[in-house]
């Protein structure tokens, strides 16, 4: 048997993915046909799955084919795979318990002579998907209606899935896999319904014929509050709000600590002073300070008093803010993560001096392709990510996991300086999630405002990111953040996460297996941060009962663990924090 690589193969089409770049997907949406191979992809490691990316016509396909995999996903045009390509196919199936997933393909072609199952001309349109493959029946009620292609199955083939009781996932032993044939184009099928994905991700769980763990983060909720630290509520017309005082900021925290929940502090760490004398008085450190346009202060220093500008009489102070921040950190309830570094023109000085720099809202969007050539004529140190995660380790003593361009507005260029930073994460609407040394956007996690809670959102089975400002609760009292939770866990969410929680989980990644000791699940982890609550991992295993106890390797330490038997061949693991990161939390510094 060849020796276990990453847990999947995905072969992809010779135009997507394209080897030499660094950032894959673009942060916006992309139909459905230019990113089949990176839906899978971060569907995978949204899993906890490693995935090998081969193309279709690469050169070293036929040894990647040969290379040991749990899966072998095609995500390309099924009817442009040759002989010799499904030849290989089957040769690994005879061997080893692979399973090979394709969107099915047209009659006589060899992929569909192999997986005994074709699409047939004529449509099927429904709701109600079935699940009638390995493991118990399960049903998804869909929100909206699915189309695919019913399937024509050969004798030797079954159907796993159904659509209105059409066929829709079709599979066939050979030798010691399978071959699972879909009547639907994944991606599609995601835009149209969460249950789609789900669907899908069902199939890799109980279709593998092997032993297989998984991330457990259905009904998560990740916490993100953008723009504390920024000075745009100081300078920008129309967004005017006075900063969180100490006791909102613990009113915030307790609210969090009720629900067991983590907040993302999104931080603007460089404070921008328009240097007008007349408008407003600034201290810095607690001591006064000469106004310079331009000029960059650090957030948590800074108490500005306006005198003459939006706000009269308001006293912006960011110090209060910063010690609020301090102390949900020290209690284990937030971390800061990177909005950017002023949250405005990435040449401050330009700012300070144009006409329109209180009115016009392009001003406060410190990235994009109008800012590429700006910063990179900076030197790499005095560049605003750089600048950023060097002020937040200064003042915060952390490295931030993920950044969020102001705005929205940004270009593959600040991603990939990202990328160098060894930051994990990027958050827009879209998320872009690091593997290895490269940003994967994906379309399956997205980020709703928080007040807009649906139970839809979670019908993937895959995280979701709600999003709000802290002028939300400047404005609106932080009451308003608890009614906005409380639609949301009455929408289904069980699960609280701030982004540092999310970038330790997905970028572990894990493999389970049978070994002659019993189960053995290897976590590596792939340069991810420390885990700052318990693990969770989901098992099956293909018998009807999950292993009672797993070997565990996880972050350089042995475990043996009980497995929590849930029925029907699955199980659960909790994997505790190692004594360094559990005493690192109980002695987080005081504020």
């Amino acid at each position: 048997m060849a020796e276990i690589r990453d847990p999947m193969l995905l072969v992809a089409s010779d135009t997507e993915l394209p080897p030499a770049e660094r950032v894959w997907g673009t942060g916006g949406w992309l139909p459905p046909a230019a990113r089949e191979a990176l839906d899978w992809l971060t569907l995978a490691r949204l899993c906890g799955w490693a995935v090998t990316v081969t193309w279709r016509n690469a050169p070293r396909l036929d040894s990647d084919l040969a290379a040991g995999s749990r899966w072998v996903v095609l995500a390309c045009d099924p009817d442009s795979l040759d002989e010799e390509v499904v030849r290989r196919l089957a040769a690994r199936l005879e061997t080893e318990p692979v399973l090979v997933v394709a969107r099915a393909a047209s009659p006589d072609r060899p992929l569909a002579r192999l997986a005994g199952a074709a699409r047939r001309l004529d449509r099927v349109a429904g709701r109600s998907l079935g699940w009638h493959g390995p493991g118990a029946k399960r049903d998804w009620s869909c929100r909206k209606p699915l189309d695919a292609a019913a399937l024509d199955l050969s004798a030797s083939a079954t159907a796993w899935a159904t659509l209105d009781g059409a066929p829709v996932i079709a599979a066939r032993p050979v030798g010691l896999g399978a071959v699972a044939s879909l009547g639907f184009h994944p991606s599609e099928a995601r835009d149209l319904d969460g249950a789609g994905t789900a669907l899908v991700k069902h199939l890799l769980i109980w279709g593998a014929g092997a032993p297989v763990a998984w991330h457990e983060l259905e009904r998560s909720l990740v916490l993100r509050m953008d723009d504390p630290g920024g000075a745009q509520n100081v300078y920008l017309r129309g967004w005017t709000y006075p900063k969180l005082t100490e006791s909102e900021w613990g009113a915030l925290g307790a609210d969090l600590r009720r629900r067991n929940g983590r907040l993302s502090v999104c931080y603007v760490s460089g404070w921008v002073d328009d240097g007008d004398a007349a408008r407003g008085t600034l201290e810095v450190g607690g001591r006064p300070v000469a106004r310079v346009p331009g000029r960059v202060h650090p957030s948590p220093l800074v108490k500005y008093h306006d005198r003459a500008g939006l706000a009269p009489g308001a006293v912006h102070d960011y110090e209060a803010e910063y010690r609020g921040i301090q102390a949900l950190r020290a209690q284990g309830l937030a971390d800061v993560e990177m909005h950017g570094y002023t949250h405005m023109y990435a040449d401050p000085e330009v700012w300070a001096t144009a006409p329109d720099r209180f009115e016009t809202t392009s001003w406060y969007r410190e990235f994009g392709r109008a800012a590429d050539k700006v910063i990179a004529g900076l030197p790499p140190d005095q560049r605003p990510l750089a600048l950023a995660v060097a002020t937040i380790r200064r003042y915060f003593d952390v490295l931030p996991t993920t950044v969020i361009f102001p705005g929205d507005d940004f270009s593959n260029s600040p991603v990939e300086r990202a990328l160098g930073l060894g930051l994990r994460l990027v958050s827009s609407y879209y998320q872009a999630l690091r593997d290895r040394d490269r940003f994967c956007w994906t379309q399956h996690v997205v980020a709703p405002y928080l007040d807009r809670a649906e139970a839809a959102s979670f019908d993937a089975g895959l995280p979701v990111v709600g999003y709000f400002h802290d002028r939300d609760l400047a404005i609106h009292g932080v009451s308003w953040f608890g009614q906005c939770l409380d639609r949301w866990q009455a929408a289904g969410a069980r699960r609280l996460l701030d982004f540092r929680e999310l970038a330790a989980v997905v970028g572990r990644s894990l493999s389970l297996e049978e070994g002659p000791d019993g189960a053995r699940l290897t976590i590596a982890g792939e340069g991810a941060p420390a885990l700052v609550r318990p693990l969770t991992v989901g098992i099956r295993s293909p018998g009807t009962r999950p292993p009672a106890r797993v070997h565990v390797r996880l972050d350089g330490r042995e475990l043996s663990l009980d497995v929590e038997a849930l029925g029907d061949g699955l199980g659960r693991a909790v994997l505790p924090l190692s004594p360094v990161a559990r005493t690192a939390m109980e002695t987080w510094p005081a504020p």
